[in-house]
């Protein structure tokens, strides 16, 4: 029984094949849907940030959720492939209804090969939860925290049609033992037939609100990697090892760089390529790829549109080239184009501030750099 390792330029590793819903994810193609912060479980290691915990909303990727318009909206600007239920706990009573009309809706409008994939911890999973689930998702995955009693959930999934998935955090503290008995207590209750089993083990992530935690539980962070646990990423190679060895189940090491250097990179990309301004220029490739570079140009004492009639008048400058912005009461233009007017724009208009910014193309527009010309 042996199974082939398969290392991927970005630090992950498994063997057998990836689940349908990480093949998405690695594209960027999946659109990300926090259906809820609430969870019973309070594990000591989750990293969601304070913002995403005190919103009353859902999000899609970065947008919150005020109506199912904006779920459509974000799924089309990133021309989804397929979305990703997380959260919280998408399946526990507080969000269920809610995860079933996300899901539901995502599946009119788009075709059945819309892929969709749900993280539960399972707790409150029965055969009717299941049930009404199963004809909006693809892909379950559990996360499973006690190995004598989270396998009845599991087992009880196994009698529907979507791919089962464990999906756990390395915890170096837990030792190659728990994670060998996993693998082998997941084995022990799958059926023989053609659905996908697989269990994506992940490098444990380092955040503002868990890392005291994590240290009170005697992890430390990685020297050279203060967002991973020390440990957590050379666990996973030993687990990946024995299974290649031991088991016929797909096993995922999930690194965390395979999030910040493919994933979110390829998810931007596909965002910015949809919703760039004729001005802006999108990032290719690299460490920035997806960001939007575009000129900035902002005042507080003269009227905005004012600058906008006379630039045009003056320097005939496409229409098209220069555009308001509104939610940030800005003027946005194409960087070269602004740097090669700099000057000429200051002596007519002396109070404004002019600049080149990278941007992420979300909701949120995160600001990555600000170069004052």
């Amino acid at each position: 029984m042996t199974s082939k390792i398969h290392n991927t330029p970005w630090g992950s590793v498994y063997t057998g094949s990836l689940s349908k819903g990480c093949q998405q994810c690695i594209t960027g193609s999946k659109l990300v849907v926090l259906v809820t912060t609430e969870c019973t479980s309070n594990c000591f290691y989750c990293p969601l940030s304070i913002e995403r915990k005190a919103s009353q909303y859902a999000f899609a990727n970065e947008r919150p959720i005020k109506s199912i318009d904006d779920l459509i909206i974000e799924a089309s600007n990133m021309d989804a492939k397929g979305a990703s239920m997380t959260g919280g706990d998408p399946l526990e009573e507080h969000s269920f209804s809610q995860t079933v009309e996300f899901c539901s809706i995502l599946r009119k409008t788009y075709s059945d090969n819309f892929h969709i994939h749900l993280y539960t911890r399972g707790k409150e999973v029965t055969s009717k939860t299941l049930s009404e689930i199963n004809p909006y998702i693809d892909e379950i995955r559990f996360h499973v925290i006690n190995l004598q009693k989270d396998f009845d959930q599991v087992k009880l999934a196994t009698q529907f049609n979507f791919d089962i998935g464990i999906e756990v955090p390395l915890i170096p503290t837990k030792g190659i033992d728990y994670y060998c008995q996993l693998l082998t207590r997941f084995a022990a209750i799958l059926p023989k037939n053609n659905q996908f089993f697989f269990v994506n083990l992940n490098e444990l992530e380092v955040s503002e609100t868990n890392y005291r935690k994590l240290l009170t539980h005697g992890l430390k962070c990685n020297p050279h990697n203060p967002s991973a646990i020390d440990g957590s990423y050379e666990l996973g190679l030993e687990i990946i090892e024995w299974a290649s060895q031991n088991s016929t189940i797909p096993v995922h090491l999930c690194a965390l760089r395979t999030k910040d250097a493919v994933q979110l990179p390829n998810r931007l990309h596909r965002i910015a390529t949809t919703v760039k301004l004729p001005s802006d220029v999108v990032v290719p490739d690299g460490p920035d790829k997806g960001l939007l570079i575009r000129g900035v140009i902002q005042s507080k004492n003269t009227d905005l549109n004012h600058i906008r009639r006379i630039l045009l008048s003056k320097f005939q400058i496409p229409e098209n080239l220069i555009s308001m912005d509104l939610g940030i009461k800005r003027l946005l233009t194409n960087a070269a184009l602004l740097d090669e007017l700099k000057e000429d724009i200051k002596a007519l208009f002396p109070d404004v501030t002019l600049g080149i910014a990278e941007e992420y193309p979300t909701y949120d527009r995160l600001q990555t750099t600000w170069v004052e010309l």
